[in-house]
């Protein structure tokens, strides 16, 4: 069964979520990238990995060490190709086999950190050094990350390039000498290289040359020619000598690599362990730092089918009302098997409360820590949500059908224990079917295992029996009076003026409260005709006499 599809995902912000963890390594990554939810059965896993969260929150408010872990992880390659690659039989180029040695350094480096601070680790978390392989790549003990193949990797070895060595030296002496002799012979100076160049002018000098037995025709340009030292028989024998030994040295350096390899193959299972635990740190840090941005705390998982949250913040509406210098209204409510629904004035954030409930919900399941105050819940086998625009035009449907589409798919699973939430139900269609719709929809679900939530324009569907009915407080503590006064004195946007006095907390409403009538409160604050007012609030007093009316 599919936890959450894309269009709840979509719906309730979850991609804004993971955006906020940040990873620091390929391996970090690999984990985050298969993030999956812990499903019912799997509490203790997930309060192990909650634990691991909030255990490394401490870790994360040191920002010096966070600065020195961060420094090692953000050096560290991902590298499983080149290891599964010598596990296979390959051999590896000198480039990889200086990142396994550079790799080998970080472990150790990471592992003298974490044992230095008393950072706890758990078995999948574990980091050790490997060093019978940082030997192997460092046989002569420099302590440095780059790589070179050694003379004592082989005794051969060794010797070929002393040979190589002592060849250089008499080319080089030998063309010394030779140069020195040219030099005096035709009064000039050689480069260094051996090269010369001469004026076409200098004719005198160029019929010397040319004479010369010891200096051949490399180019020339309209200006210049240019001669070089020619070798002699004892210099090209010995070039020839450097060349037969330069092959040695290149087939024993691929035998050598090839040993290398093997042994990195051979310990393939401890580089794949020390990569999955490196990325399990990141991955578990990365969490931890979301946490602390966002003020979160470790929800409860319990094993009753409810859901409790107590002063929760939806972190991305929060961040953009923040960036307005507005706060978010924290929200509490307590969820049960059944059905739970909320009304309120259209502007009184029963849409947030809806998606906040389903965001909080699927941060705790995926072991995230959730900004609330308080927060614990049962597990949930999915999430489904009908929220925001459900037109859906590759399909030719509606906004009422693609609607009623998510509404079906809701109700098939609704017998196994999951969080559905509805926005305005049947909100696409006439007044009259979409109550009956509505109605019909909640007397079928307030039976079912799963959790509904469902915000609805029509009062009357909280009083069904046996529904728990929530209302957004919104105004109605508010003094029109003094509000309508600070609108026409503030020269502000009228709507964010009254949205700083919308209280978007929810409260309990028995069923014979009377619903709020905020709706024409906001409209009369808006500007909205006077007499259109009126109008309305006769028709809110005699509404079967202005529908008989119509109808004459």
């Amino acid at each position: 069964m599919v936890f959450m599809d894309e269009l709840t995902k979509k719906s309730l912000d979850f991609q804004y979520v993971l955006n906020k963890i940040n990873i620091k390594t390929p391996y970090g990554k690999m984990y985050k990238d298969k993030m999956r939810p812990f499903i019912i059965g799997e509490e203790e896993k997930l309060m192990e990995e909650l634990e691991k969260v909030e255990t490394y929150m401490v870790y994360a408010r040191d920002r010096y060490l966070m600065r020195e872990i961060g420094n090692i992880l953000y050096h560290i390659k991902d590298l499983r190709y080149t290891v599964k690659r010598a596990r296979a039989g390959g051999i590896l180029s000198e480039v990889e086999l200086f990142e396994i040695k550079n790799f080998l350094h970080l472990i150790r480096d990471l592992y003298r950190l974490l044992n230095k601070h008393h950072i706890p680790l758990w078995n999948d978390m574990k980091v050790y050094p490997m060093e019978n392989l940082e030997k192997l790549l460092d046989p002569e003990a420099t302590g440095i990350s780059t790589f070179y193949i050694y003379d004592s990797y082989s005794e051969e070895l060794q010797i070929i390039r002393q040979s190589k060595r002592e060849i250089e030296r008499e080319i080089k002496r030998d063309k010394k000498h030779f140069k020195k002799i040219i030099e005096e012979q035709l009064n000039i100076r050689l480069r260094p290289d051996g090269t010369l160049v001469v004026s076409k002018d200098d004719k005198k000098l160029v019929e010397l040359i040319e004479s010369s037995n010891h200096l051949i025709y490399v180019s020339e340009t309209y200006l210049n020619i240019k001669y070089s030292l020619k070798p002699t028989d004892k210099t090209a024998l010995l070039e020839r000598c450097h060349l037969i030994l330069k092959d040695q040295e290149e087939k024993e350096e691929n035998r050598i690599k090839e040993i290398l390899s093997k042994e990195i193959g051979k310990n393939s299972k401890g580089l794949f362990k020390n990569m999955a635990s490196i990325g399990k740190i990141d991955f578990i840090l990365g969490k931890a730092h979301f946490a602390l941005d966002m003020d979160g705390v470790k929800p409860k998982i319990i094993k009753n089918k409810s859901i409790s949250i107590i002063e929760g913040r939806h972190p991305r509406v929060e961040e953009r009302l923040n960036s307005k210098g507005l706060k978010f209204t924290p929200i509490s409510l307590e969820l049960k098997e059944g059905v739970t629904c909320i009304t309120g004035a259209n502007m009184g954030g029963k849409t947030v409360s809806l998606k906040l409930v389903g965001l909080l919900t699927a941060m705790a399941q995926y072991g995230l820590m959730v900004p609330a105050k308080d927060m614990s819940l049962g597990l949930n086998q999915f999430i489904k949500t009908s929220i925001g625009d459900l037109q859906s035009t590759d399909k030719g449907l509606s906004t009422f059908g693609g609607e009623i589409k998510l509404i079906q798919e809701a109700v098939v699973k609704s017998n196994d224990r999951g969080l559905i939430l509805i926005d305005e139900l049947a909100r696409g269609t006439n007044p009259e079917e979409g109550y009956a719709i509505s109605k019909a929809v909640v007397e079928y679900l307030k039976d079912k295992n799963s959790i509904t939530l469902l915000t609805t324009h029509y009062d009357n569907i909280g009083s069904t029996e046996g529904i728990e009915h929530l209302q957004v407080i919104g105004l109605s503590k508010m003094d029109f009076k003094r509000l309508d006064k600070e609108l026409k004195i503030i020269d502000e946007d009228k709507i964010e003026i009254i949205n700083k006095h919308m209280d978007y907390r929810l409260k309990k409403v028995k069923n014979h409260d009377q619903p709020p009538k905020e709706a024409l409160n906001i409209a009369r604050m808006m500007g909205l005709h006077k007499e259109i007012i009126n109008l309305a609030e006769k028709n809110l007093k005699n509404p079967q006499e202005n529908a008989d009316n119509s109808q004459m």
